[in-house]
């Protein structure tokens, strides 16, 4: 059987507004926040392509030596999904499927991932896998590469989640007890939930 080519798509391009700090840079784990997810995507992806905006050269600049394929999007000003969509744009032509993961979640982890795209790769007619804690849509989806051309078409007001929705009825989850998949950073609060989580393990 032909092994799967998985992309990543690492959204790095945001204000990080509520933070107050730039989130990627943020320490993490004797690490950053986006170094760690970098490093463990390396673990599941092809190749790893980090889409980047506000402050980007500072980012790239960053991430330097770690083999990560960097993306400027000159419109992340107009919200998270023209990220989506120029990480799209870069896919290679010979991607499978790939999968997107915002830096506000950087407890994921790559055992879950692998899980999950065994999930996507055993279920025949799967066109996005979501991770599932207790009901509640986690990240990274895995989205096959077929559906690509809807994804960048559309143009509604619900971003990502709007352009997945046209898949539902071709989705399957993978229920999981690691609620790492659910837990976003947005302000100081969540960061010091987030480094509270990781010193527990």
């Amino acid at each position: 059987m032909k092994r799967t080519c998985v992309e990543a798509v690492l959204l790095a391009a945001g204000y990080s507004s509520r933070m107050g700090e730039l989130k990627p840079l943020l320490p993490l784990g004797g690490t950053t926040v986006i170094r760690r997810q970098v490093e463990m995507l390396q673990s599941v992806a092809d190749r790893i392509i980090v889409v980047t905006g506000y402050r980007g050269e500072e980012v790239e600049h960053h991430l330097s030596g770690s083999g990560a394929y960097i993306v400027q999007n000159p419109r992340f000003g107009e919200g998270m999904f023209t990220s989506v969509k120029a990480g799209i744009r870069s896919l290679k032509p010979e991607t499978d499927a790939f999968l997107i993961l915002p830096v506000d979640y950087p407890l994921v982890t790559g055992r879950m991932i692998r899980q999950l795209l065994k999930v996507y790769e055993g279920s025949g007619d799967c066109l996005v896998a979501y991770p599932s804690y207790r009901m509640r849509k986690g990240h990274p989806p895995v989205i096959s590469a077929s559906c690509t051309r809807r994804i960048l078409a559309y143009d509604g007001e619900l971003g990502l989640k709007g352009a997945l929705k046209a898949f539902d009825g071709f989705a399957c989850y993978m229920e999981t007890e690691d609620m790492r998949c659910v837990m976003d950073m947005d302000t100081p609060a969540d960061y010091r939930k987030i480094l509270a989580a990781l010193a527990v393990g």
